[in-house]
């Protein structure tokens, strides 16, 4: 078979339904949205569980293709989709202030001795927090630590370890990347190096979208283990009577509602201007005046329990520098 080209790609989607009207079938049709979009219910500002729900099983549908097509990049994005739905797992809604944050602290880098926090979680973005390199919003990314897949993978895929991070467009293309455990001096890039783009044509436009989802979903996947007090659970949605989606019958009695948890909802991001530390011990104003600025947040190894032998990480938020 032909390799997909960019040309390719628009012939077969000029002939393929709107996405839309998928996204409607698929929550019409597909018995496992009926039965599972009634567990949750995404507070404004976030994509809906059941249109997210849509996506997802979209994404999953083409795995035969994708395999078909020797396509790695849309492979495993499939197959992380079928791992989320079989693991049931679940959605964490991260507040717009904390995104924020997130996006002024870059991910540190982990290995293989870092805690297996969840098998698998869906980071629901609130809108705006995420785009393409072509302005479509990716409001989900699954993410999923691989060793927990690795008794479940295809034996070619066993081999790869690391966190995977698969964005959903809302145009129904999906975004991969993977956070390896190895360091980057040890890894040798090949053709099936899932943390490369797969359209090598726009690579450093795909790149910087794969950096920005992987620096909120690993800061996400920090604050759950090592700052719980960061997460809070709203109230379940109440359950309703009478008819489903498109005047389906409604199976909610199926499922039990559940509250959604937030990652960070009562955390506002501190704007008060420091004082910037000087640069010299007498004091002198002998440097140029630097301007207002963002200091990076980071996340440190810190010691601490009986004679501070055990070691956590901790997040030091971004602060707002004034004027020095």
């Amino acid at each position: 078979m032909s390799r997909l080209t960019p040309e390719s790609i628009r012939a077969s989607q000029a002939e393929l339904p709107p996405i839309g009207t998928v996204i409607t079938e698929l929550r019409r049709q597909d018995p496992y949205i009926q039965q599972e979009q009634h567990r949750y219910r995404s507070p404004r500002g976030f994509q809906s569980w059941a249109n997210h729900l849509a996506y997802a099983a979209l994404i999953e549908g083409g795995l035969q293709v994708m395999d078909e097509l020797n396509d790695p990049i849309g492979f495993w994005a499939a197959t992380t989709c079928r791992w989320a739905r079989i693991v049931e797992a679940p959605p964490r809604f991260l507040a717009p202030e904390l995104a924020e944050a997130f996006r002024r602290t870059p991910s540190p880098r982990l290995d293989e001795d870092f805690p297996q926090v969840l098998p698998c979680f869906r980071l629901m973005l609130p809108d705006g927090a995420l785009f393409t390199e072509d302005k479509v919003p990716i409001p989900v990314v699954i993410v999923a630590d691989l060793r927990a897949m690795a008794d479940w993978l295809p034996p070619q895929a066993q081999r790869i370890g690391g966190i995977s991070c698969v964005g959903l467009a809302l145009d129904g293309t999906s975004y991969l990347t993977r956070h390896s455990f190895e360091q980057i001096g040890e890894r040798n890039p090949t053709v099936d190096d899932l943390s490369h783009p797969a359209w090598q044509w726009d690579e450093q436009a795909v790149q910087s979208t794969n950096q920005r989802m992987e620096g909120l979903a690993i800061n996400a996947l920090l604050v759950q283990l090592y700052q719980p007090e960061l997460l809070t659970t709203g109230p379940a949605a109440k359950v309703r009577s009478g008819k489903g989606f498109a005047g389906a019958a409604d199976t909610e009695g199926t499922v039990s509602p559940q509250g959604p948890v937030w990652i960070g909802k009562d955390f506002r991001l501190d704007r008060t201007p420091r004082a910037a530390a000087s640069n010299s011990t007498s004091g002198g104003g002998g440097g140029a005046a630097r301007r207002p600025h963002w200091r990076r947040g980071h996340w440190h190894t810190v010691l601490h329990g009986e004679k501070r032998q055990s070691r956590r990480m901790q997040w030091f938020q971004p602060v707002y520098v004034g004027l020095s």
